[in-house]
């Protein structure tokens, strides 16, 4: 079979009698290059929503929250170390916290929002928070107000916050201004506190930036009149993927209730997996459509070739030979459509995460389109391409290996 390789190149040249088959191979092969490259763009930007999505939660959510509804936690102190101590091995710190939905005012404009109180210092041995933060100094004035409360000293008496950047926007406020929050009670209005807006928080998932409001938990509890209460702890593991089962031995064990954070949105993360496998069957459609012109491309190789096949096998070349041959052809085409896709979508992928032209609407939770570069992905796809010129190739191949010498030389082409 050491003549077929050589054969099968000098065939996919271009020559002066044959430069309609060229024009058909090179366009089997853009066909096959474009179907390769929207496959691998979308799957490229699935993954990225999935990858992303995940590291966002996992940024702005605890591994594990710990609570007791509607009572809150009396002594999160001492729930704070029994966890740390039973589960040494696995959690990595614990933060109590307050989450309480309210109302912010500035000038005319109200908005629905969600108050979170912690304790900064706990929260960065849970899940570091400083990356979200513009200025990350916000975080130690918050600290200082625990502080002060701590050790007797009068809290300031404007308290800080920090805001969802999208919820600034909506309240039209920026960095040093003040708001208004309105406690729940029988009387809304006598109940409004003024705080002043020490930065922003910017998780890149609009459903957060839009409605949070951080504050020190001392404050939270303050302002909602929780006295030494707080809604539950927020709990941080060495390994995020073993929530789940830590969070079920948690519960076995403690008279708490446990949510991790794999549960926040996993009809979310479950409704990707379908999309992911629907779509990616739906434009695999177009490696298909291209595995046919390939087809079609070694058919009229076939046809042309007849003559010389009829000579091959003349000075004594084998079925199987020929049929390596014209397979080695489409071999080529899938491979050199394989490389010519992933050259695309790599430029593609360029384009999207260096000019994020795309904005999302609010469903999506990001702002633009994410993209993953994955080798699995782009190997995995360029296998499949490769996978369906072979087949696509077999048949053609097979009439070739049947033709009868004399008749081809003939120029009938007639195969048994």
């Amino acid at each position: 079979m050491s003549f077929a390789r050589p054969v099968a190149f000098r065939y996919l040249q271009s020559s002066r009698e044959n430069r309609f088959f060229s024009w058909i191979t090179i366009l089997s092969l853009l066909g096959l290059a474009i179907g390769v490259a929207a496959l691998i763009v979308v799957l490229s930007v699935i993954n990225g929503f999935e990858y992303e999505l995940r590291n966002r939660f996992l940024q702005a959510n605890a591994h594990i929250m710990a609570y007791r509804y509607p009572a809150g936690m009396v002594n999160p102190d001492k729930w704070s170390k029994l966890i740390e101590r039973d589960f040494k091995a696995d959690v990595q710190g614990t933060s109590p916290f307050i989450h309480y939905e309210t109302m912010a005012k500035h000038g005319a404009v109200m908005q629905g929002v969600l108050v979170r109180g912690i304790n900064p210092e706990l929260r960065e041995k849970v899940q570091s928070m400083k990356g979200l933060i513009e200025p990350a100094s916000a975080l130690d004035d918050l600290q200082q107000e625990i502080s002060l409360s701590t050790k007797g000293t009068h809290a300031p008496e404007l308290p800080g916050i920090i805001l969802g950047s999208g919820l600034l926007g909506i309240l039209n406020v920026k960095v040093g201004d003040s708001i208004h929050l309105i406690a729940p009670s029988e009387n809304r209005f006598s109940d409004m506190k003024r705080f002043k807006v020490l930065g922003t928080y910017n998780s890149g998932l609009k459903h957060y930036d839009n409605r949070l409001v951080i504050m020190s938990l001392n404050a939270a509890q303050t302002f909602f009149n929780m006295g030494e209460v707080v809604t539950g702890l927020e709990i941080g593991l060495f390994d995020a993927d073993k929530s789940p089962e830590i969070a079920r031995k948690m519960e076995e064990k403690y008279n708490l209730s446990f949510r991790e954070w794999q549960s926040y949105n996993r009809p979310l993360f479950e409704a990707m997996e379908r999309e992911r496998f629907v779509i990616a069957l739906i434009v695999a459609m177009v490696v298909l459509v291209a595995g046919f012109n390939i087809l079609t491309t070694v058919f009229v190789s076939v046809s042309q070739r007849q003559r010389d096949i009829s000579i091959l096998k003349a000075l004594g070349a084998r079925n199987g030979q020929i049929t390596g041959l014209f397979l080695i052809q489409s071999l080529c085409i899938g491979v050199g459509g394989s490389i010519v896709g992933c050259i695309l979508a790599v430029g593609i992928s360029y384009v999207l995460v260096t000019y994020p032209f795309i904005e999302l609407p609010e469903p999506y939770f990001l702002k633009s389109l994410p993209v993953h570069y994955s080798p699995i992905v782009y190997a995995g796809v360029s296998g499949a391409a490769i996978l369906v010129c072979l087949v696509a190739g077999l048949y053609p191949a097979f009439v070739a290996s049947r033709v009868v010498p004399t008749e081809g030389i003939k120029g009938t082409g007639q195969a048994l």
